[in-house]
């Protein structure tokens, strides 16, 4: 009974802190200026909303942050991928824990 307890505990805290990690996400997200190209469901012929990114990412986090941090290529609309080149300078600047909390926020949008 107390390792059902310990689980539902430890279940609680990660979705706790997914929940954090995604409310950063957005400060960094809108302080960055992303809104302004990439809304929550609409979508342009260049800018893909947030709802498409995250279906593209679904499981593949890791990727995003790479793709953040300018270590990978685009998986959505690679043929426009230029356009994004000047932002992605602005998302390696930023820390390890904000590219996670930026990437959980976008993710969240599945």
């Amino acid at each position: 009974m107390k390792r059902i307890g310990i689980w539902i505990i430890a279940a609680v805290c990660i979705i706790a802190m997914n929940t954090a990690w995604a409310d950063e996400g957005e400060t960094i997200f809108k302080s960055q200026g992303c809104m302004s190209c990439h809304k929550k469901e609409s979508t342009s012929k260049v800018n893909p909303s947030l709802t498409d990114i995250a279906t593209a990412y679904q499981g593949k986090e890791e990727q995003l942050i790479k793709y953040l941090k300018g270590d990978s290529e685009a998986i959505v609309r690679p043929e426009k991928a230029n356009l994004m080149k000047r932002h992605i300078e602005k998302t390696k600047m930023l820390s390890e824990a904000d590219r996670k909390a930026l990437a959980d926020y976008i993710l969240s949008h599945q």
